[in-house]
């Protein structure tokens, strides 16, 4: 979860500049490098153009998921379960609050899924 949205996704780590390319069915957004923890580490999402009439992305690119708006920026995301922390994730854009670290165990099918399912070994939630 990004500090700032109430969704959550799975997201792995940048291999240099490049994201793992696997989505969810129905997904169209494309992969990109775009998080950054306090700690420096980079992370994966999916970035896509937020529409105040299609919650799924402004051409749906989300699939089930929901794009929600941060920083002018879209990304990607599935409701978070209540009472659920924040990662320590931040936007390589400005941003001042950091939070907790979480893992989820258990696999979704591709990367990026619903954390609900669980991430893969390589992401967190």
């Amino acid at each position: 979860q990004v500090q700032g949205l109430s969704g959550n996704f799975c997201s792995p780590k940048c291999s240099g500049s490049s994201c793992p390319s696997d989505v969810p069915d129905g997904v169209t957004a494309k992969p990109q490098c775009a998080l950054r923890s306090p700690t420096g580490d980079s992370s994966c999402a999916l970035l896509c153009t937020p529409s105040s009439w299609r919650g799924n992305g402004a051409n749906g690119e989300c699939g089930t998921g929901t794009c929600q708006s941060i920083q002018g920026i879209g990304l990607c995301t599935y409701a978070a379960a209540d009472g659920e922390a924040a990662v320590a994730t931040k936007f390589l854009l400005p941003s001042s609050v950091p939070a907790l670290p979480a893992l989820k165990l258990e696999t979704n099918p591709t990367h990026y899924g619903d954390p609900a399912g669980g991430c893969e070994s390589d992401e967190q939630a």
